[in-house]
């Protein structure tokens, strides 16, 4: 069972509910069965009886990010540095502030104070968690090596002014170099990133971080968006395929990544068919599980009436002026739905076998009868359903309290499964055949994609409520729906990964926030981040493709170098034209943003 502060990371909807509060709803729709103060003690709630516990709210600790992590470690030698920078000038500081001022007076340890105080603010202060704590953690290591040389406190009595000199010469300008370029390359004028913690970066750490957030690696050029670049890195393979097989490699290794990120995504729903030759097995899965669900809730309502007829309850006669009236109403409707006037030709001859005594079973048998004739999406679901509503209201009151309570539980059951139009279409049957009025293979569609949130809800929360095999048809349809992404992903016939089609099916699933009801706020987000990753890989400017295979400017100037030729050697052309290539192929695939951000390249 899992605890309260994991239920509430994977559900963040149920935040604002105080421990003691959820803890009892899920107890009491869920967990009944286990008695309440050790159901408590499983989900790591504090007892009710505590004073105040009932305001506790205990939410999970916030993720640490991708980012964060990778910008702890760089900026890891900054505040090392700092650190040390920190430990070997302030004291020095002190020292001359107090000299300054007059050692042993107040006057002269107040200026002392200041200016080690001035002093150690100079040095690099951490802008991450994650750094302190690596910072922390090396420090832990340190600390268990033999003092060889003593602490740095005691050597700095020895430090004469010249060391010093020296000393400031040394540390203070690297400590402020590195400390410029990771300011640089944590903070910038961009927008920030929404979720990514208070650091804000440059469009090409974003996509850096976020490619390496997905496990998909891209090239220089993808990275930085620079034209120039994906036009090149686009030529070489066409122009010098071997020298480029690199560049090729490197590719073929981004679209492998790619599709595997969709599996792991699909294996993370704990969905066991998500396949593209899977829908019908999927569709098999829903199907049971709801088929199931609805018998069980069947019978309870049929155990129901069958009490209440057996208690002579449904033998008081009714008054079907009602029902009369509402079929010469709608006489005109018959011409074009025929179960209308079957419902009437079956209302005449209860009247006629029953002189005109209609009894509450009667009616029941009407009721049945409408519900079959009916067909979800036609025009003779939405009749019958009004046939359905005049009954209820002809019998609202008669009978007795077992009869009353069988209606109750019927009513239930018709606003779950008949009167909803998705249920009522997936358990249905075509009129008039016994063929399925959706087939397996299309459940996912009808469920996912053709209808609405507020449809496509009402049948996942069936199939959430309906116990282990309930629960596993709805995990199929979120792998399901991963794999519909990557199935639009591939959908190629030259094998070239399609990036406008899966931009389309994320973003309509997005669009009617079907991606937050299904895999909730964070893997929302984590979809939406493959889709930019993909994008920024897949998706180049108008012109940096050269898809005439014409050659680059910087190709065609080299071959003219064909003439120069070294002695039992290749051509000049060829020299530095390999050269040149190895270099562009290695700085493509080998290129990292953030670590170049510290670095002050680009």
């Amino acid at each position: 069972m899992a605890t309260l502060v994991e239920f509430r990371a994977q559900n963040p909807e149920y935040n604002d509910m105080p421990d003691a509060a959820l803890a009892d709803a899920l107890h009491s729709k869920y967990y009944s069965d286990v008695p309440r103060g050790e159901f408590f003690k499983q989900v790591g709630v504090a007892s009710a009886q505590i004073p105040g516990a009932e305001n506790v709210t205990s939410l999970p600790p916030k993720p640490v990010s991708m980012q964060d992590r990778l910008m702890g470690l760089v900026e890891t030698p900054a505040i090392v540095a700092g650190e040390v920078g920190r430990m070997v000038a302030t004291p020095v500081a002190r020292m001359f502030g107090e000299a300054y001022g007059g050692y042993g007076t107040p006057q002269g340890k107040e200026m002392g104070q200041k200016a080690a105080q001035v002093t150690s603010q100079q040095f690099y202060q951490p802008r991450t968690e994650t750094g302190p704590d690596i910072v922390n953690q090396l420090g832990k290591a340190l600390s268990v090596l033999p003092p060889t040389y003593g602490s740095v406190g005691n050597k700095l009595s020895v430090l004469t002014p010249a060391a010093v000199s020296q000393t400031k010469a040394i540390v203070t300008p690297a400590a402020i170099s590195t400390q410029q370029r990771l300011a640089q390359a944590l903070s910038s004028n961009e927008p920030q990133m929404v979720g990514m913690g208070a650091a804000s970066t440059n469009p090409a750490l974003m996509r850096q971080e976020r490619a390496l957030q997905q496990n998909i690696p891209l090239t220089k050029g993808e990275q930085l968006q620079d034209f120039g670049l994906l036009k090149r890195e686009s030529d070489l393979p066409k122009e010098n395929p071997e020298l480029a097989k690199g560049l090729t490699e490197f590719k073929q290794t981004q679209k492998e990544s790619i599709l595997r990120r969709f599996q792991q995504l699909a294996d993370q729903t704990g969905a066991e068919y998500a396949d593209p030759t899977a829908y019908r097995k999927v569709g098999s899965l829903v199907d049971n599980a709801l088929v199931k669900e609805f018998d069980a809730k069947k019978l309870k309502v049929d155990k129901a009436y069958e009490a209440a007829r057996d208690a002579g309850e449904t033998k008081q006669v009714v008054d079907t002026t009602k029902l009369e009236e509402w079929l010469n109403v709608n006489a005109p409707e018959a011409i074009t739905v025929s179960a209308i006037n079957t419902i009437g030709a079956k209302l005449e001859q209860l009247k006629k076998i029953k002189n005109g005594q209609i009894t509450i079973d009667d009616l029941e048998e009407l009721y049945k009868s409408a519900g079959q004739l009916g067909e979800a999406g036609k025009p003779s679901g939405v009749f019958m359903k009004q046939v359905k509503g005049v009954i209820n209201d002809m019998t609202e009151g008669a009978g007795g309290d077992l009869y009353r309570a069988a209606r109750v539980q019927r009513a239930e059951l018709g606003k779950n499964f008949e009167n909803t139009y998705r249920v009522a279409k997936l358990l249905g049957t075509r009129g008039g055949y016994s063929d399925r009025a959706v087939a397996l293979d299309d459940v996912f569609s009808n469920i996912v994609l053709d209808g609405s949130l507020e449809e496509m809800r009402t049948v996942t929360k069936l199939l959430k409520k309906g116990g282990p095999q309930g629960q596993q048809a709805y995990a199929e349809l979120q792998g399901q729906t991963i794999q519909y992404m990557k199935d639009q992903l591939t959908k190629n016939a030259s094998g070239q990964l399609s990036f406008a089609k899966l931009k389309n099916a994320i973003d309509t699933l997005d669009r009617e926030e079907k991606l937050t009801y299904m895999f909730g706020k964070q893997g929302r987000d984590t979809l939406v981040d493959v889709r930019n990753v993909i994008q920024d890989a897949l998706v180049k400017p108008e012109g940096a493709v050269n898809y005439s295979n014409t050659g680059s400017v910087v190709a065609r100037l080299l071959d003219k170098m064909a003439s120069v030729k070294f002695p039992l050697a290749k051509s000049a052309s060829d020299v530095v034209k390999n050269r040149e290539i190895k270099k562009q192929v290695e700085e493509s695939t080998k290129y990292n943003a953030l670590v170049d951000a510290l670095k002050g390249t680009k």
